[in-house]
This record gives structure tokens, sequence and C-alpha cells, in this order.
């Protein structure tokens, strides 16, 4: 889309895309949908051919596919199509675990094996103590206790997008990375779900995703279209929903604290 990237940085599993302008954010989703697809969502005839045909794509839902130029998907439409996942696929679990300033539903959806999804509550016991060594006892044996609950356990991946809504690659590439790992017969996956549980948040601002959204296609084929919405994109704090990671004075930080 005559582009460049900027900047890549994967923060804390945090895709973000960083561009010179707001212009180029919208326009440089393509730009990191490459390197995802290079990385992690390369579909190769052969892939196709393993999938589990009953999964909806990110296309069925949106009517188009994340990253084709000039379209955004909604938060609506986010939540509709993990839901949709959650119907289809026996590897996801999708909850909504509170609502953000404006009222949105705040979502997570939980990946991973089937086996693995049904001893969800055990893996959580596992990680409450292994997130505090004064619950495995004495200091002479919380390292064996330590280790032998990681034996048990399995590897969490959180992935966080959409901290800055303007990045809007981010929020988009959660439906690609959930409807790979949904729908992919393929070893290399099958792999990462019977050992992985990936906690997958498609935005921290929920209510972003449609200020950004609604601007966009407000101004789109005017002399506006790219530029910056003219109000904050989080109602209280704009790009410093960022900076709430030690006061947590938002509902969206305190729900990510208190219930991821």
């Amino acid at each position: 889309m005559g582009t460049e990237c900027h900047r890549l940085r994967l923060n804390s599993f945090t895709p973000k895309l960083f561009t010179r302008s707001f212009p180029m954010r919208i326009k440089a989703t393509a730009c990191l949908l490459t390197v995802l697809l290079a990385a992690f969502i390369h579909f190769s005839s052969i892939h196709l051919e393993a999938n589990q045909s009953n999964i909806p794509t990110p296309a069925d839902v949106l009517g188009f596919t994340p990253g084709d130029d000039r379209k955004l998907a909604s938060w609506d439409q986010v939540v509709e199509y993990f839901k949709r996942l959650d119907q289809a696929s026996d590897r996801v679990v999708f909850e909504e675990l509170g609502k953000s300033t404006m009222g949105k539903p705040f979502v997570m959806a939980t990946i991973s094996s089937p086996a693995n999804l049904k001893r969800l509550e055990e893996f959580k016991k596992i990680q409450e103590q292994l997130a505090d060594p004064r619950k495995l006892g004495s200091p002479e044996v919380r390292d064996r206790k330590a280790a032998e609950l990681i034996s048990r356990g399995k590897t969490i991946v959180l992935i966080t997008c959409g901290i800055h809504s303007t990045e809007v690659g981010s929020y988009l590439s959660s439906m690609l990375i959930a409807h790979r790992l949904a729908s992919s017969n393929e070893a290399e996956i099958q792999d990462i779900l019977d050992n992985t549980i990936i906690l997958l948040v498609p935005s921290l601002n929920p209510d972003g995703v449609d200020i950004v959204k609604n601007w966009y296609d407000k101004t789109l084929g005017t002399p506006y279209e790219g530029t910056d919405p003219p109000e904050l994109y989080h109602k209280y704090t704009g790009h410093d929903d960022n900076r709430d990671w030690y006061a947590f004075t938002q509902v969206e930080t305190q729900i990510a604290v208190d219930k991821i």
C-alpha cells in the first residue's frame, strides 16, 4: 500500500505498530500483518488443507480480511468473531471480564488444546502457587515444590493488544492469530496447543477501537481521511492509558490486573 514500517515492537507479548503519522498507522496495518504472516500466520495450501473447515474465518464475520486496505473492524464485530470462534472450536474459551469505561465488553479468549482447557482450574491453581513463593512452604522445600508444579503445569502466554487504539494492526491481528490457533491441524500448532495456554486480549482499550474506527469511516474519502480523531481515544487518559500500570486508576487496567 505504498508505505513502509517505521518500527515494530513486541513488548511483553503485546503487538504494537508505530508509524510516522496517524494516516500511516492506518495504512501500515498491512506492513504489520506481513511480518505476522511471515513469522506466525504463514498460510499455504498445505496449511489450508489441514484446517478444520467449520471454523469461521475473520472474513466470514467482518466481510473483509484484517489488513485489507481502508477497512477497520468495530468492537462489536471483534466480539462477535470471538463468540463465533468459541462456538465452533473446542480449543477456544471466550469470556467477558467486565465493562470498559464507556460500557463496552472487556474480553479475553483462552486458547489451548481441548485436554488442557478441561484442566484449566488445575492449571490456574498451579500458577497461583508459583506466583507467590510463600505458598510453597519453608525456604528449604520451595525449590523442590516449584519444580514439581512446573513439571505439572503449562507455559502461560499472555497476548494483549490495542493499548494505543490508533495502532490498529494490533487488535486486527488478534483475530488472525486466534483463527490460526483454532483451525490449524499442523504439527507445529498442535505442539503449541499441547504445551501452552494462550490468554489473548483483543484490546486493552475497547472504547478506543470504535472511536478510531468511527472517525476513520466518517472521514474516509475526504481530505481528513487518516487524521487523528478530535477526541481522546480513552475517555479520561487518552494515550496515557499505557501509563496506568502502577496506580491502576482506570477500569481497564483494574480488570487486567484483577481478572487475567
